[in-house]
């Protein structure tokens, strides 16, 4: 590349800084403060002063490192932005602290293949399982608005089966694509595994208060069977889903069992061991040592 050609590309991206620095322009706001611009094929990240909301917004650059919010955009001008680039149709899945999961709706779109969960950003007054219109810029996905062709009562339906807790195999409605059952079948797991995360928690919590170690657990109707261990010695216990209330200690405690929880029940084990009156009972009930 020659002197000349060197030069006047400097020149041509000293120009074109020089009108960015005098011009307004419009861009999407995310939390954090930050948006992206492009000059001359270069692509800036600026950092919004002054007091920032995430949303669309009309910037002044300060500097080539710094942009501060004038006004907020019409719908209109956020349309033809956003009409700039490719339209998609996606299902949301889940909020997130950045945005909104969501994946696609048409499995054999060819022209913009999603793989797997996206983020949408600026995804307002949306709800889970909605089919909405998103734009892609080639980096994010870009909220435009809820997709008016497909019918809200489909979405509705599944926000209603999750809240009762109905397995993927038994979603049924004779408009579901495959599209919204599997992700029906994503928020269904990861609801799942929240709940499972945050049970493992509380068991896990009371018995490290004891002194004990959770092992496992298994979820039933309105308990958990708890295995735990003690001393080195493990054990096992029925406890009530609400407050942890023993049904079933798993050693004899004259039928008095309910009147403890299971924090509190591994004390009475360890003093039973100490004291040598300790008696595990079996599954089915039968004492397998002297009655305690």
């Amino acid at each position: 590349m020659g002197r000349k050609t060197i030069h006047s590309l400097l020149d041509k991206m000293n120009s074109a800084e020089q009108k960015f620095l005098d011009a307004e322009f419009l861009a999407p706001v995310l939390q954090g403060g930050q948006v992206r611009v492009r000059i001359e094929g270069f692509v800036l990240m600026l950092r919004v002063v002054g007091r920032v909301e995430p949303g669309w917004a009309i910037l002044k650059p300060v500097s080539l490192e710094k942009a501060e919010v004038i006004a907020r955009p019409g719908l209109k001008q956020v349309r033809d932005y956003l009409s700039l680039f490719p339209a998609l149709r996606l299902l949301l899945l889940t909020p997130e602290k950045s945005g909104w999961l969501a994946i696609s709706a048409q499995a054999g779109n060819r022209r913009l293949k999603v793989e797997g969960p996206v983020t949408v950003y600026l995804a307002m007054g949306v709800e889970p399982f909605q089919q909405i219109i998103a734009r892609y810029d080639g980096a994010r996905f870009w909220f435009q608005e809820p997709d008016r062709r497909r019918n809200p009562a489909v979405a509705a339906y599944l926000r209603e089966a999750l809240a009762a807790d109905t397995p993927p195999d038994q979603v049924r409605k004779p408009t579901l694509t495959a599209e919204e059952r599997e992700a029906y079948r994503l928020v269904f797991q990861a609801a799942e595994e929240a709940r499972r995360s945050r049970t493992e928690i509380r068991l896990t919590d009371a018995l490290i208060h004891a002194g004990a170690e959770l092992g496992s657990y298994i979820e039933r109707e309105d308990s958990y069977t708890v295995s735990f261990e003690v001393d080195g010695r493990t054990h096992r216990a029925a406890v009530r889903k609400d407050d942890l209330t023993v049904l079933s200690a798993g050693i004899c405690l004259s039928g008095q069992d309910r009147r403890f929880d299971l924090q509190s029940l591994v004390g009475v084990i360890r003093e039973g061991r100490q004291e040598g009156r300790l008696v595990p009972v079996g599954d089915d009930g039968s004492e397998e040592e002297d009655p305690y």
